[in-house]
C-alpha cells in the first residue's frame, strides 16, 4: 500500500495512517524478510535537476562553491564521464529509472512517461524491483517527470507531498519575455521559503527515523535547482559577484562545422538564444543566477548528508547523486540542454557506500541507465535481466578496472551519441556526422567525421548505435523541434 503525505513546514513531523489489520499482516512479510534484509545496504538515491559539471570536484566552473558535494565525492568514486541516455528531462529520467534505452521505450521527449508506450507496460523500474525485494521506499521531490510518480506510485510505501505554494514574483526579474519559466535573479526572504530546502529538511529527519526500522530503505530525494527559473535567496547570489565572474568561453564559430539537420535538431526550443542574451547584458546576470542556485542546492544536498550522519547508518548505506542531463550556458552558442554535445549529455554522478573506493575519479564512460543494475549488485539482490545497462561495481571496488565499454545518448529517433572515454561520435538521422577527439578537443570545435583516417574509429564506435529505433510514442510532446512536430500530440 501506497501513503500519500501532504508535509507541512510547520511540522517536520510525519503523520501516517496506519491500520492494525495492515500492521498485521506487514509484521509476517517483514519476519520473513528480516532475516535476508537486516544486512543490506540502505540507498539514499539524490537528484538534482538541470545540473551541469559546475562543481568543484568536476572543475567545470573555477568559482563553483560546492563544499558538500565535494565532500561526497571525497568519500566515493566520482564519475568525470559519465553521460545521461537522453539529454532532456523526460526520457533522462525514464531510461534511468526502467534500466532501458530510449531507442527501445519510444519515450524520446517531454510526455509521455513509461507507461505512454504500450510495449513498456510490464517494464519494472528500479523503485518497483527493490520494493518486491523487501525494501521500504519512500521519496519527495523531483524523481520522475510529468505525470511519472502517478503512473509508479505502487512502487512506494511513502509519497510525502510538498504543501509549499509554487511562489513566483508578480513581476519577471529579468528581461526575457519568451518563456515564463525562464526567469532568475534573487527570490525568496530565506531558504525556509522554498520546496528544495523544505524537501532537504525532511529527509534529514526521514532518515534519521527510518535508521530505527530493521528494514533496509530506498530514499529518492529529488531536487529542482538549478532548473529555471533560477530563484533562490540573495544570499547565495552574494558568493558570485558579477564583475568577478568568470566566463565560459564561446566563440561564434562553434556552430560552423555541424550540419543543418543538427542545427535544427538543436534550435528550436524556448531557452533565449545566446545573440540575445548577450546583447541583452544578461550573461552574466545568468551565469551568476545558476552558480547561486548550484550552491544552494549543494547546501540542500549537505542538510541530507548531515541527517544521514547524525541517523547512525551512514557506514550501511549507498549515496547516489545524479542529474538528469548537462545544461549548456552559451557553449556552442546554445542554452540549456536538447543536444547531443558535451555539455547537455555529460552529467554528475558520484556513487558511494560500505566497501567501495574512496576519493576516487573515474575517466572511463558510464551512464545513468548503468545505476539500476548496479544497485541491484551492490545490495546482493537477484540479478534483474533485460536491463540496458550494466553493473559499475568494476569500477566502484578496482582502481585499475578494464572497461572498455562506451555509453550512448539519444535525441530523437535514429540520432545517437556514443561517447567513449577519449571520442565522441554522432550520427543524425539525415547520415550527417560528428566525431570529436576529447584529449584535444573538449570543446567540441573540430568535427573530425570526414577525415578518411578515422574511418576505422567511426565503424568500431557505429557498432554501438542501436540497429531498431522504437517509434515515437503517442502523446508525445516537448521535442522543442520542428523535426518531429507531426508525431506530436498524436
Amino acid at each position: 500500500m501506497t501513503v500519500a503525505i501532504p508535509y507541512s513546514k510547520m511540522s517536520y513531523s510525519l503523520k501516517i495512517i496506519r491500520s492494525p489489520l495492515i500492521i498485521f499482516i506487514a509484521s509476517f512479510a517483514l519476519l520473513e524478510l528480516s532475516a535476508q534484509g537486516s544486512n543490506r545496504p540502505n540507498v539514499l538515491f539524490i537528484a538534482i535537476d538541470d545540473l551541469n559539471d559546475w562543481i568543484g570536484a568536476y572543475g567545470g566552473h573555477p568559482q563553483a562553491q560546492t563544499p558538500h558535494m565535494d565532500r561526497l565525492a571525497e568519500r566515493g568514486t566520482t564519475f568525470m564521464n559519465a553521460h545521461c541516455q537522453a539529454p532532456i528531462c523526460n526520457p533522462a529520467r525514464v531510461s534511468m529509472i526502467s534500466g532501458l534505452l530510449p531507442s527501445k521505450t519510444g519515450i524520446y521527449f517531454l510526455a509521455p512517461g513509461l507507461r505512454g508506450a504500450s510495449e513498456n507496460a510490464d517494464a519494472e523500474t528500479m523503485f518497483h524491483y527493490f520494493k518486491r525485494q523487501g525494501y521500504y521506499l519512500t521519496t519527495r521531490g523531483k524523481i520522475f517527470h510529468g505525470r511519472g510518480l502517478a503512473e509508479d506510485k505502487d512502487s512506494f510505501d511513502e509519497i510525502v507531498q510538498a504543501s509549499l505554494p509554487v511562489l513566483r514574483p508578480k513581476e519577471r526579474l529579468a528581461s526575457f519575455d519568451k518563456s515564463r519559466a525562464w526567469d532568475w535573479g534573487p527570490y525568496f526572504d530565506k531558504d525556509e521559503d522554498t520546496q528544495d530546502f523544505q524537501t532537504a529538511l525532511w529527509g534529514a529527519e526521514r532518515l534519521q527515523e527510518l535508521a530505527k526500522e530493521d528494514q533496509p530503505f530506498f530514499m529518492a530525494i529529488g531536487f529542482s535547482n538549478p532548473h529555471v527559473p533560477l530563484y533562490v535567496p540573495q544570499k547565495w547570489f552574494d558568493l558570485y559577484p558579477q564583475e568577478t565572474l568568470k566566463m565560459p568561453e564561446v566563440l561564434t564559430t562553434d556552430r560552423d562545422h555541424i550540419s543543418e539537420y543538427a542545427k535544427t535538431l538543436t534550435w528550436g526550443h524556448v531557452a533565449p538564444k545566446h545573440d540575445w542574451v548577450v546583447e541583452a547584458g544578461e550573461w552574466r546576470p545568468l551565469v551568476q543566477s545558476y552558480l547561486a542556485c548550484i550552491s544552494f542546492v549543494d547546501h540542500c544536498v549537505g542538510t541530507v548528508l548531515d541527517g544521514l550522519k547524525e541517523s547512525g547508518v551512514a557506514d550501511n548505506t549507498l549515496i547516489v547523486l545524479w542529474s538528469d542531463h548537462g545544461f549548456h550556458m552559451g557553449e556552442k552558442m546554445h542554452w540549456a540542454k536538447r543536444t547531443l554535445w558535451e555539455e547537455s549529455t555529460r552529467v554528475p554522478m558520484i556513487i558511494s557506500g560500505p566497501n567501495l573506493l574512496q576519493d576516487k575519479a573515474v575517466s572511463k564512460p558510464v551512464g545513468l541507465i548503468d545505476i539500476y543494475p548496479t544497485l541491484v549488485d551492490l545490495c546482493s539482490l537477484p540479478e534483474k535481466t533485460g536491463l540496458d545497462g550494466v553493473s559499475l561495481r568494476p569500477l566502484l571496488t578496482r582502481a585499475n578496472a578494464v572497461w572498455e565499454r562506451p555509453t550512448i545518448t539519444t535525441f530523437g529517433p535514429n540520432n545517437h551519441s556514443v561517447r567513449s572515454e577519449h571520442w565522441r561520435y554522432t550520427r543524425y538521422d539525415d547520415g550527417s556526422e560528428e566525431l570529436y577527439d576529447h584529449r584535444k578537443d573538449q570543446r567540441e570545435r573540430f568535427n573530425l567525421a570526414a577525415n578518411a583516417e578515422h574511418r576505422a574509429l567511426i565503424r568500431a564506435l557505429s557498432r554501438w548505435i542501436p540497429e531498431h529505433n522504437a517509434a515515437i510514442a503517442p502523446g508525445s510532446n516537448g521535442s522543442g523541434t520542428p523535426l518531429y512536430k507531426e508525431f506530436e500530440n498524436r
